[in-house]
């Protein structure tokens, strides 16, 4: 996650990366669900408890829906 946008990495391999205009951010529990175009591009189970409606405030500061 930078502030502008969201990134995948798989050890030094770029998957994807997208800016946060383009994605939609969603919190389910301690899942965070990132969808693109209309599909999940990805989600994530994040610890500590918080860190994913943490990580959406970021995104909604930074224009994702």
């Amino acid at each position: 996650m930078t502030s502008r946008g969201l990134q995948l990495w798989e050890r030094s391999a770029l998957l994807w990366r997208h800016p946060w205009p383009e994605l939609r951010v969603l919190v389910d529990g301690p899942r965070l669900r990132v969808h693109h175009e209309g599909h999940e591009a990805g989600h994530m189970l994040l610890e500590p408890p918080g860190a994913a409606q943490e990580i959406r405030m970021v995104a909604a500061r930074h224009a994702a829906g």
